[in-house]
Parts: C-alpha cells; sequence; structure tokens
C-alpha cells in the first residue's frame, strides 16, 4: 500500500486535538507536509536488503517498514529546531502531530523488489534515497504553505523534513520476505547467505 497523503494529515490532526493544537494554518502547514512527505518518499524511497534464500535462481521480494517511532522522529526534529532558534510551548505538540502522522503511515507502506541469484528466503536492510534537502524543498514547493509565510516558515520546514529523513534513514528496518523459484539438483538447492536484493517502495 502506497504512502496516502490524507491518511498522514488525518493521523497528524487527531494526534493535535488532543494537544490543544490548533490556528487556521495548522491544517494548511500539516497538509503540506503530509502531501510533499507521500510524493517524496514514494517516488525516492528504496531499499537494498541482503538476503539469506534458497539458490541459485530468481526471485522477489516484499519487505516491512518497522522500527519507526513517533518519539524518535519528533526528537530529530526538536534537535535541528534549537540551533535555529525556535521554540515556544506548542512547537514540540506540533513536531508530535507530524511525526505521529508520518510513522503510522509509514507502517502500512511496503518495500517490492527483486532478489538476485536466489528464490526463498528471508533479508534485512535499511531505507535509502532519502534526503532532508529534497523533502524540504518539496514541502517549501506546495501551495498550501505559501499561505503560511513568516520569516520563521524555512527554518519550521527545514526542522520537520530534517526529522522525517534523519529518523527514517537512521531506525527503518526493511524486512524482507523472498519468494520465487530455484534450481533442482545438481545445480541446487544451496543455501546463498549474502543474496543481493533491490527494491522501491510500492
Amino acid at each position: 500500500m502506497p504512502l496516502v497523503p490524507t491518511s498522514i494529515t488525518g493521523l497528524a490532526m487527531s494526534k493535535a486535538a488532543p494537544l490543544t493544537l490548533s490556528g487556521d494554518k495548522l491544517q494548511p502547514l500539516i497538509s503540506a507536509v503530509a502531501n510533499a512527505t507521500a510524493a517524496y518518499i514514494m517516488s525516492v524511497g528504496m531499499s537494498n536488503p541482503t538476503c539469506t534464500v534458497l539458490g541459485p535462481g530468481a526471485g522477489t521480494f516484499t519487505g516491512q517498514i518497522l522500527n519507526l517511532t513517533p518519539s524518535g522522529m519528533s526528537s530529530q526534529m526538536m534537535l535541528l529546531a534549537s540551533p535555529q532558534g525556535l521554540a515556544g510551548r506548542d512547537i514540540k505538540k506540533l513536531f508530535d502531530s507530524i511525526s505521529f502522522g508520518v510513522v503510522q503511515a509509514m507502517k502500512t507502506v511496503i518495500v517490492v523488489g527483486a532478489v538476485i541469484g536466489g528464490g526463498p528466503g528471508i533479508g534485512q536492510g535499511k531505507v535509502l534515497g532519502v534526503v532532508a534537502k529534497g523533502l524540504e524543498a518539496q514541502i517549501l514547493g506546495m501551495e498550501a504553505v505559501k499561505v503560511i509565510g513568516g520569516t520563521k516558515l524555512q527554518p519550521l520546514v527545514s526542522c520537520i523534513a530534517g526529522g522525517i529523513c534523519n529518523h527514517i534513514t537512521q531506525a527503518a528496518t526493511v524486512m524482507a520476505t523472498c519468494v520465487g523459484a530455484f534450481a533442482g539438483p545438481p545445480a541446487g538447492p544451496v543455501t546463498i547467505p549474502a543474496a543481493a536484493a533491490t527494491g522501491k517502495f510500492a
């Protein structure tokens, strides 16, 4: 299942409500972040897990993204906010809300791809290709953000994008389940302990 912007927005807003976070600019900001994050991650996100499979042969894999936490992502944003001079009682609430929406939505995303030289088995990898500057540019390019403005917008977006990308690349693990055909005797099956695989977000 792909990353859905409306899902991120809805989840983030549901988190914001009990935190008493409100304001006429909140929805446009969260919506812009959600749309940009979904579009960016789905277009550039990938993983190259290393798999233990039976081979020789050819196969495919489906990967689930694990180990992301809203608190971890929000903490990354807060680390970036302090040097930027961003403070106030609501800044952490905003980061918590956005992080909750992104992380919960990411749990539905899968990575799919091909396994080189092997068939059924399992593997593990990291998320690649996600860069903070790329996401930051995408958020700032969204129409919804243009209605917000202000001197703090760019630093704020920089912290949000950095927190999202840093947490995903540092903490996320892609657990791959490999399927496919392997050669019969005399060529196989043999265990291939480090079969390379490559896949994209789907």
